[in-house]
């Protein structure tokens, strides 16, 4: 094969591979899957063997396909090498980085660091999407995900960028004057708490204390929210309890308007994880950015 149109062909093989499937393969490549299942099939008529089996539910490689993604993703993952070298020869690092954030780590974590980050590389377009929710990250284009351990996605490359994270109770002065101070962890459900909801869309179960001395409360509440921002401020208004990460209430802890709650039952959890496909290589740009946040491990919690 020696034309460019070849190659691209064996890349959109590669694609279809990593992803497996059409959509999600052509929503990486900025494409219409029925361009790409147009292009493969003229590959496998242009190779004379047939590289997926196909059905109206999955795909899946054939023997032969198996063997050509072998032979080729050592090579393709070479080029992407080579071309990484060349940052060498210029000023920086450049390219394109599109990452699906946590809240919590972009207001803790991306928005402290991208400002120094602009400056160190101005070369490398930055795409930051906020959302809590689960996303598929390789059918919406994304690079890289950031969310807490423990929940980054089966089948993903996870890579640390911060400590463990501590997990507090927080209430206003006046609320808790007004309600009494909880003892207990079961005196959570005379309050009234201010509820989360997860990216997998369940209500979340606090989780109090560590090791052996460990437990998990339903709390009750007439208010779920689903942003930490608007969660504060209501705490801070004296709507009720709330249950964060300690360093987003740090300026609030600071000045007295609010307060932690059941002190002997802060939680620490994973800190937060950096996620990508783990068949993928690593573009240059991507692995400058995700250097860039581990820094020297920062402390959030």
């Amino acid at each position: 094969m020696s034309s460019r149109a070849d190659l691209s062909d064996l890349e959109s093989f590669i694609a279809i591979a990593r992803a497996g499937g059409f959509r999600k393969a052509a929503a990486l490549r900025g494409v219409s899957g029925s361009a790409l299942s147009h292009a493969i099939r003229g590959l496998e008529a242009r190779l004379g063997v047939r590289l997926f089996h196909r059905t109206s539910r999955s795909i899946s490689l054939t023997a032969a396909g198996e063997m050509l993604l072998a032979e080729l993703e050592p090579h393709f993952s070479g080029i992407q090498t080579a071309i990484d070298l060349l940052d060498g020869f210029r000023n920086g690092p450049s390219g394109r980085v599109r990452i699906t954030t946590l809240r919590d780590a972009a207001h803790l974590l991306i928005g402290p660091r991208v400002p120094s980050f602009r400056r160190l590389y101005p070369d490398i377009e930055l795409e930051i999407v906020v959302d809590d929710r689960f996303v598929d990250m390789v059918s919406e284009g994304f690079d890289a995900g950031i969310r807490y351990g423990g929940t980054v996605p089966d089948g993903m490359i996870a890579s640390r960028l911060t400590s463990d994270l501590e997990w507090v109770i927080v209430g206003s002065p006046a609320y808790l004057e007004e309600r009494g101070r909880p003892r207990e962890p079961m005196d959570l459900m005379g309050h009234e708490c201010i509820r989360i909801r997860t990216g997998t869309d369940r209500l979340y179960k606090w989780e109090l204390g560590d090791g052996d001395r460990t437990i998990e409360v339903d709390v009750p509440g007439t208010m779920i929210l689903g942003d930490s921002e608007l969660s504060i401020r209501m705490v801070v208004e004296g709507c009720g309890l709330f249950y964060c990460l300690k360093s987003r209430v740090a300026a609030e802890l600071a000045s007295g308007a609010l307060e932690i709650v059941l002190p002997e039952w802060t939680s620490k959890g994973p800190g937060f994880h950096a996620y990508y496909v783990s068949h993928r290589q690593v573009p240059s740009a991507l692995r400058t950015f995700l250097d860039h946040l581990k820094g020297s491990m920062p402390e959030l919690g």
